[in-house]
């Protein structure tokens, strides 16, 4: 017999949904947009740079500091630790009310702006990992927790190695079809066959997201992220991340609303079918250059107004880590009391759709 919380879990999935679960249709557990013009918060509620640190202690201190509980929970399954099925992790999340969101992750190591040797794109469409996918679906449908799952985020940008920078760039003639640039199109292929794995597999309670980097890097029509898109048939929601300056040492400070304005059309152009969310965002504290709270405040504006983008839901980066030369790049909630204040005053918003208020 289902337990109380996954028969709460599943209203939440069936909004705009037949209430029958018996339908052979892959969209009958999907996470569908709030009504109106409400909006979905869930966040990284801090489970540390490797992003896959899920304990209730993280949960708890989260919820506490915002006085509200998010909707997801966002996290990382880094496949160096091993394609295997998070079960622990998830039922972490699950027992506390939360949705668990899934970031897959084939990286072999966390080091940044270096092609992946192990998982690459490739290796992936030639069901090189196949058994250990395939084992993966087959546990998520025997666990039966409703699960938001994106796959290799940010692909547009150069700093992970799945990113078209080093899988085929600009080139047409090397894989697949001969008018697409090579390195968008294994990406998209890559997940596609995962996807078809889990429909193979008939799971159907989980809601599959594309993440997109605001900024392209290298900022070519090659690596623009519609290319990336593995369609509205294999996609439910689109994600996106945008930050602002990450540490102090940075020599910019572009607003929230400069960096959506300048750059909303090509995270738009992906799909006009698909709820879009701001799956990331943040802004450090302490610059030189600018004030973390107006940041914030820009940005919530931006979101409550619905201009450039009607986001159906938002996710904040809730963290603060260490980068090179002992530099701190402050992203958390609570980086000072008047970010925090400024944070939860904007969260307030009736606008705002919080688990707890179903």
């Amino acid at each position: 017999m289902q337990n109380k919380l996954f028969i709460l879990l599943i209203a939440i999935f069936f909004i705009g949904c037949n209430s029958s679960t018996s339908s052979k249709s892959i969209d009958n557990l999907k996470l569908k947009p709030p009504s109106g013009d409400k909006i979905y918060f869930g966040a990284f509620p801090d489970f540390g740079g490797s992003e896959d640190k899920v304990t209730k202690r993280r949960l708890i201190d989260f919820e506490q500091l915002i006085e509200r509980k998010p909707l997801w929970a966002y996290f990382s399954q880094n496949w160096y630790n091993g394609i295997i099925y998070p079960k622990e992790a998830i039922d972490i999340i699950n027992k506390e009310g939360i949705i668990p969101f899934v970031r897959l992750m084939p990286r072999s190591t966390q080091e940044q702006f270096v092609k992946e040797p192990k998982f690459s794109m490739s290796n992936i469409i030639n069901g090189n990992f196949d058994k250990e996918l395939r084992q993966w679906a087959k546990d998520a449908k025997a666990h039966d927790v409703p699960l938001l799952i994106d796959f290799a985020v940010e692909a547009n940008g150069d700093w992970f190695g799945w990113s078209g920078i080093f899988n085929g760039k600009d080139t047409k003639d090397k894989y697949g079809d001969k008018n697409y640039y090579d390195g968008a199109e294994r990406y998209r292929d890559a997940y596609r066959h995962i996807i078809d794995i889990f429909r193979d597999e008939n799971v159907k309670h989980v809601t599959w997201f594309f993440h997109a980097d605001m900024y392209s890097n290298p900022d070519k029509e090659w690596n623009r992220a519609k290319y990336y898109y593995p369609g509205d048939d294999y996609i439910d929601w689109i994600g996106v991340s945008l930050y602002g300056a990450q540490n102090p040492k940075e020599n910019y400070w572009d607003s929230f609303s400069q960096i959506l304005a300048e750059r909303y059309k090509t995270i738009k152009e992906i799909s006009t079918k698909k709820p879009i969310a701001l799956l990331e965002f943040g802004v450090t504290d302490n610059h030189p250059l600018g004030n973390k709270s107006e940041w914030l405040e820009d940005a919530f504006k931006t979101i409550l107004s619905g201009k450039y983008i009607n986001f159906k839901a938002i996710s904040y980066w809730h963290e603060t880590w260490e980068e090179s030369d002992d530099i701190l790049a402050s992203i958390r909630i609570d980086s000072s009391d008047e970010s925090l204040e400024t944070f939860k005053y904007y969260i307030d918003n009736k606008k705002f759709v919080f688990k707890e208020e179903f």
